[in-house]
């Protein structure tokens, strides 16, 4: 059966939603029309591609094997339009990227900046999220390009470069807080902190630097994967954080919070651009680059 780029959109919509309802607002086709759709997919493809159930819609062990075909499927018919459209002098597209609080602030904001500034015809497309989360976005093809803090299993993701950009972690808290501005770590041992949960890489690194300096396990108070909160939480109450110095940069400016001087627990980070190896990378997101600073390409 060949598949067309209306039911590829409904299966997906159905895939991604769980409801007839919600689907059918997504593709701008009414319930019936939207089922009717699916209902041929099956016919054609032989197989139920989702469980009809009262709370839903899920997908059967063949709308699973169907479903990152699917997406591929999509992604790539997107793209060859959006090429066609490019060479009859359209120039539509969407740079599609993500990546880590720190970068996506700083180097992917001023990016995107001049990016847009020369193509104003284009548009942009950016999550903020960690480290798996991007491999996730690229594998789901929600992004095409990922700036993540650290390595990539490379069966399905390819390396385009390291960026020339790094940031440094280091431990802040709230400007009236009584510890000295070079504190001993045996001052530090007893303060409470809040920290990301604790899949979450920073937290993982600085766990370990506790114990690679004879630190007890520190007293997480508070946990957050929101940067903003980490900082507000931090700013208004005895607890410590350790975070990127570019985050803070505004707030110490503005005497809410001061960085303290333990050079045992600065770190130095640098960045790996990504794509995914499978399909083609888009017009635009082939344009970005040309605008996104590499220290090398891979």
């Amino acid at each position: 059966m060949d598949l067309d780029q209306r039911q590829l959109r409904a299966f997906l919509a159905v895939a991604e939603t769980g409801s007839l309802g919600r689907a059918a607002a997504l593709v701008h086709l009414t319930q019936p029309s939207l089922s009717r759709v699916i209902q041929r997919m099956e016919q054609g493809l032989g197989a139920r591609l989702f469980e009809r159930q009262s709370k839903g819609m899920t997908l059967t062990a063949a709308g699973e094997a169907l479903l990152p075909h699917a997406r591929l499927l999509e992604s790539e018919m997107l793209a060859a339009r959006a090429e066609l459209d490019a060479l009859r002098g359209l120039r539509r597209g969407t740079v599609r990227i993500g990546a880590v609080a720190a970068v996506m602030r700083t180097l992917v904001a001023q990016s995107l900046g001049r990016f847009l500034h020369a193509f104003p015809q284009l548009t942009a497309e950016a999550i903020e999220a960690v480290d798996g989360e991007l491999g996730d976005a690229l594998i789901g093809r929600r992004i095409d390009l990922a700036v993540t803090a650290s390595p990539l299993p490379p069966a399905d993701f390819e390396l385009i470069g390291t960026c020339n950009y790094s940031d440094e972690f280091a431990v802040f808290c709230a400007d009236a807080h009584p510890l000295p501005a070079q504190p001993a770590l045996a001052d530090l041992a007893g303060q409470g902190w809040v920290m990301p949960g604790k899949a979450m890489t920073p937290r993982i690194q600085f766990e370990a630097i506790c114990a690679e300096l004879g630190l007890p396990p520190p007293a997480i108070v508070v946990e957050t994967a929101s940067v903003e909160a980490m900082i507000a939480i931090s700013a208004n109450s005895a607890l410590l954080c350790w975070l990127p110095q570019p985050l803070l940069a505004a707030h110490v400016a503005a005497a809410t919070m001061r960085k303290l001087d333990v050079p045992a627990m600065e770190r130095t980070r640098r960045f790996l651009l990504y794509r995914r190896r499978s399909g083609l990378l888009p017009g635009a997101a082939r344009q970005f680059l040309d605008h996104f600073p590499l220290a090398n390409r891979s």
